[in-house]
């Protein structure tokens, strides 16, 4: 049986003054401030636990450190809501407990009061909740012994199943109380992934929250979430439908054409494009500086960044294979050793990529950030839109052209080998494929000589194209 964990708690939260009588920092005040920020490292935890990585042992330890925490932060609510306490019959450790033992030796409930460590949990469809009360049954006696006979026609020895109005046991059940349990199971069921759904769009604001908090640093895995639609959840009394703005949209078409997985820092150039969907060159490097105001003293150190800057190899601490062969044959660590290869000539592939894809759209070396903006521009990603001061005003183009189309139009003066690296490292990075120029058709006009502008020009305007000879 589940009980449902929206029910409210019978208690009056206590938040003690940040001062206290003598002007300095309140002791409990800032014992309910760890213990929130413990609640919020507690879930960072089980947020990444799993990613890659097994956190599983230091979860464990975390979420002990947090409920002591959690339990000194009660006490302290104990202490200022003046409860009724008994003489102090311990002066050591643990003092949580001599508190809450105390409170109880003089009569009083310490769940009287509490204190908000943690934000109250987010609500789920009341008809989960419902669903999950109509399955319940009231038993009998939740201790009741199976009516049911076995083998031996002697007496079952086992309890009922709770929840369902059973008199038996899981093995003796009757059809009528099997159909019940199923469709108890159903609903917690249901119940369980409402609330998990929940707590993990909690966890990834309170994520979103930390980033801003204390700062982003450059990776080529930390792109900032489309502006598109949320997971599906189940629906709401007044959730309106999804409406996103032209300039919404618009990202949403960069992040579908595949440029953001190929070019290095596109995460900060997008993110500050959503802060500011129309800005001048200066104004998108402030912003986008003001990201990680410890790394970047201003918008032109930010212009003159390198793009792989922050974006770096995995390092192998690990002595080298010949010098540690004790090492080399405990087979954790090898398969550590190949995991940190992989990764390092991976982010190899991806320098070398990217470097060959600017190559191919006859484009000159691209190594700083004002470099990058430049490159997009020349490829069409920003557009103008607009004068400020004499400065233009980009804004991201709603029909932007993906990464075929760009290195199919401006490939012409380009040797073939370069076009047929950047096209493997398109395929191998499972860019979005245009459906008006399927990369077939690309190696082929590459690879034989019946290619020509009129037939790229035919194709991009949607006519039809002769298939090269």
């Amino acid at each position: 049986m589940i009980r449902s964990w929206q029910e409210p708690c019978p208690s009056r939260t206590i938040t003690p003054p940040r001062r206290d009588r003598d002007g300095g920092f309140s002791p409990a005040w800032l014992l309910i401030q760890a213990a929130r920020l413990s609640w919020e490292i507690r879930n960072i935890l089980q947020l990444i636990n799993g990613m890659r990585l097994n956190l599983g042992e230091e979860l464990q330890i975390q979420r002990e450190a947090s409920d002591v925490l959690a339990n000194a932060a009660h006490a302290t609510a104990i202490m200022e809501a003046r409860l009724p306490l008994a003489p102090a019959w311990s002066s050591g450790p643990p003092r949580a407990r001599s508190i809450f033992a105390q409170a109880r030796e003089a009569g009083t409930d310490p769940a009287e009061v509490s204190v908000q460590v943690a934000p109250p949990r987010p609500t789920i469809d009341p008809q989960i909740i419902a669903e999950v009360k109509a399955a319940l049954r009231d038993d009998p006696d939740p201790e009741a012994q199976c009516a049911g006979t076995t083998a031996k026609k002697d007496r079952c020895a086992k309890t009922i199943v709770k929840g369902i109005g059973s008199e038996h046991c899981s093995v003796h059940l009757t059809l009528a109380e099997r159909r019940r349990r199923d469709n108890l199971r159903a609903a917690q069921d249901r119940q369980s992934r409402a609330v998990e759904d929940a707590l993990e769009d909690q966890r990834l604001s309170l994520a979103t929250t930390w980033i801003d908090r204390y700062g982003r640093r450059p990776h080529r895995l930390e792109l900032p979430s489309p502006a598109g639609r949320p997971r599906q959840v189940a629906s709401l009394p007044g959730r309106t439908e999804f409406k996103a703005d032209p300039e919404e949209l618009a990202i949403l078409t960069l992040y579908a054409s595949g440029w953001p997985t190929l070019c290095p820092r596109s995460a900060e150039i997008i993110s500050a494009l959503m802060d500011c969907p129309h800005p001048t060159t200066a104004r998108l490097a402030e912003i986008a500086a003001a990201q990680a105001p410890k790394r970047w003293a201003g918008g032109e150190q930010w212009l003159d960044s390198s793009i792989w800057d922050g974006v770096q190899p995995p390092a192998l601490a690990l002595p080298a294979a010949d010098q540690a062969p004790e090492l080399d044959e405990y087979p954790p660590v090898r398969v550590l050793r190949h995991r940190l290869d992989d990764d390092q000539n991976a982010w190899r592939r991806w320098q070398t990529g990217f470097a060959t894809l600017v190559e191919a759209c006859d484009d000159p070396p691209v190594d700083t950030m004002a470099e990058l903006l430049a490159f997009w521009q020349d490829i069409g990603i920003l557009i103008p839109h607009g004068s400020d001061a004499g400065q233009p005003i980009w804004a991201v183009d709603a029909s932007l052209p993906s990464p075929w189309r760009v290195v199919y139009t401006r490939g012409t003066v380009v040797p073939a080998p370069v076009l047929v690296t950047t096209l493997d490292w398109l395929l191998e990075e499972d860019v979005p494929v245009d459906d008006d120029l399927p990369p077939r058709e690309l190696f082929q006009w590459i690879l034989t000589s019946g290619g020509n502008r009129g037939d790229r020009t035919a194709m991009l305007t949607g006519g039809v194209s002769s298939s090269p000879a």
